[in-house]
């Protein structure tokens, strides 16, 4: 989810639900910082999907897959906390999809996680916040949207091998192979340049139901 919300809203956010962090909330998992650098130095290039036996049966995920699923996982975990700015994030956004709203519904598989497999790392970093979860003000805005612009401005060649990562991992990790891959690679920059032009904050986040 990437809606506008209140630029007012974002700063006084965090100070309403600061009572409920508990020291264990920011812990990270063994081995996270070690996903990461494999992330970031070149795993996001390893074979993430084969065809095992048959070419023309399914896709199927290897372990370097299973690696990055856990990873987002580990990410931007639930805690009370996060849970409840998330709700609150979402009751401020727009109530229908539009220009200030994106919604990307899927079973099992991660739309945050495809995109970020799609894009690649270099580009994946150029995005605001951290792996598909950011709450920025007005301001902040402004200033990730060009970076978040060039993460997004893709070559017909790029983007056709971006969509086609993107249908592999919601096809693989989930089971959702109608999945629209150009909306998700569209709809964020759409909601952050409307952000921008509106004045208005903006946030992202999972929730899983």
């Amino acid at each position: 989810m990437v809606g506008v919300i209140p630029d007012e809203e974002v700063g006084a956010l965090p100070d309403r639900f600061i009572h409920l962090v508990q020291p264990g909330d920011w812990a990270r998992p063994p081995r996270y910082g070690e996903t990461l650098a494999w992330w970031s130095d070149g795993g996001d290039r390893e074979c993430f999907f084969e065809h095992p036996g048959d070419p023309s049966g399914p896709l199927r995920p290897t372990p370097a897959a299973q690696r990055f699923a856990d990873f987002i996982n580990n990410t931007n975990a639930a805690s009370d906390a996060a849970e409840a700015m998330r709700e609150a994030s979402m009751s401020l956004m727009p109530e229908a999809e539009g220009s200030g709203l994106f919604v990307a519904a899927a079973r099992k598989a991660s739309p945050a996680a495809a995109l970020c497999y799609g894009l690649g790392a270099e580009r994946t970093a150029m995005l605001p916040g951290w792996f598909g979860d950011f709450l920025l003000s007005a301001d902040d805005v402004i200033t990730a949207l060009p970076r978040a612009e060039e993460a997004l401005r893709l070559s017909s060649m790029r983007r056709g091998e971006v969509l086609s990562r993107i249908t592999s991992w919601m096809s693989a990790m989930g089971d959702a192979p109608g999945f629209n891959a150009a909306e998700l690679v569209d709809a964020p920059l759409r909601v952050l340049r409307f952000a921008a032009e509106t004045g208005s904050g903006a946030a992202a986040f999972s929730r899983w139901h």
